[in-house]
């Protein structure tokens, strides 16, 4: 226990230091491939150097970013240097920044040379933004300058936000994809039937047969898997490489720290979303932007109940309850996007038929009506928790901003349904004329 609660052990902070090698030394060689090869190919076949280009510059960000990152701060760690605390900008700095890099891949594009130059970088910070933002809201700067932060450092930040990117994402691809297949190939010898359920929902899609697709075993695999397998795997994984870091900080800062986990994970899995759809990329993000703040809320929360494990403060129920809102929000945001691809999927085949519809609206509007008040929620109820969960060194502060009561909640969400319904609605025939 004293391993994790205590001050840090230089046997802890070398293996992190080592850790930062392992990824660092490819990087090396990726990054010399960065600059003798990569632009060679771009020059010599631009057409079809951007997809090559964008994924060398993602594994690019994950070994020589990540790993560059995690060894300078262990390095300066066992030297015994201090870290500075870590002043997210203001929220609105942050979203400002994401619709400028928007705007710089959306011209990017426009010339094949350029975009895959240009673009790579443009697509990663992009992605990184939606959680980040989300951290940032959580932090409440107004609120964090009277407020102990010594323990949310730059250094912790940045390590939880690498980890969760690299080894956070590695341990959530065995628990929600490499085990569930191996179960399925060696054990059931069910996975020709499940790809060929796939295949048959596909087919289903392009022949607009909505209630076929839905039903199919394709839809119901997929369903299960990212509304129930993945939500419990991640929540596990996320916040488990921030265990060195928070069993000794304040409630608060374990809370924000294992959130910067979350962050790192939720960028890399923008990304991995959008290459399956590289020319709808800015669609896919502003979708995935809604629900920046499910992935930081969630291993916030998990984190924050291995904090209080760690201290002894072994609260079975509060902790099941925070595993449960971090998974039941991820299950709703999950299924509801699922459900919304699938529909919206189908439009790209051809019009949808008059039926699928709730109350004489698009169902697919209404789920992504609902999925903006989710993402609301989480935005709502990170900054709650991060403003309750005061650690023990908390000086003492008077409160004067004005709280909400659960009345005035219930009359935000009604008014938030009311107009968000319409507005998904109407964007979503937008997007799909």
């Amino acid at each position: 226990m004293n391993f994790l609660t205590g001050q840090m052990s230089r046997s802890t902070k070398t293996i992190i230091f080592i850790m930062g090698i392992v990824l660092l030394l490819p990087g090396l060689m990726i990054a010399l491939a960065n600059l003798c090869i990569v632009p060679f190919a771009i020059l010599s076949s631009p057409r079809t150097a951007l997809g090559p280009a964008t994924a060398s510059f993602v594994l690019l960000a994950l070994t020589l970013g990540a790993g560059g990152v995690v060894t300078w701060h262990a390095a300066r760690s066992l030297q015994g240097k201090p870290s500075k605390p870590l002043r997210l900008p203001p929220v609105w700095i942050v979203a400002g920044i994401f619709g400028l890099m928007l705007v710089v891949g959306i011209v990017s594009r426009t010339n094949a040379t350029l975009a895959a130059f240009v673009f790579p970088p443009a697509l990663l910070i992009t992605a990184a933004i939606p959680p980040l933002f989300a951290v940032a809201w959580f932090a409440h700067p107004e609120r964090s300058r009277r407020m102990p932060t010594d323990g949310l450092t730059f250094r912790r930040g940045m390590v939880a936000f690498a980890g969760g990117a690299t080894v956070s994402v590695a341990i959530a691809i065995v628990l929600e994809i490499l085990l569930p297949v191996i179960i399925l190939s060696l054990v059931f010898n069910l996975s020709n039937v499940a790809l060929k359920s796939v295949q048959n929902l596909l087919a289903d899609l392009a022949g607009q047969q909505i209630a076929r697709a839905i039903a199919n075993p394709g839809f119901i695999y997929s369903f299960i898997q990212l509304a129930i397998i993945a939500p419990i795997a991640e929540e596990i994984a996320k916040p488990l490489i921030t265990l060195p870091l928070i069993g000794r900080l304040a409630r608060r800062d374990a809370f924000l720290v294992a959130a910067m986990a979350g962050a790192g994970f939720a960028a890399l899995e923008n990304v991995i979303y959008t290459s399956f759809g590289m020319y709808l990329w800015s669609g896919i993000l502003i979708v995935r932007a809604i629900g920046g703040a499910i992935h930081p809320l969630g291993a916030g929360l998990v984190g924050l109940s291995w904090r209080d494990w760690l201290n002894g403060e072994r609260n079975w129920h509060e902790g099941l309850a925070r595993f449960g809102i971090a998974v039941g929000m991820h299950a709703l945001w999950n299924g509801g996007s699922l459900f919304v691809v699938t529909l919206a999927g189908a439009q790209f085949f051809g019009k949808l038929p008059s039926g699928v519809n709730i109350l004489g609206l698009s169902t697919a509007g209404v789920v992504l009506a609902l999925l903006i008040v989710l993402g609301l929620a989480a935005l709502w109820l990170g900054r709650t928790t991060a403003q309750q969960a005061r650690g023990e060194t908390e000086i003492e502060i008077v409160d004067t901003s004005f709280a909400l009561s659960d009345r005035h909640m219930a009359i935000w969400a009604l008014v938030c349904l009311v107009t968000v319904v319409p507005m998904g609605v109407t964007a979503l025939r937008l997007l799909l004329r």
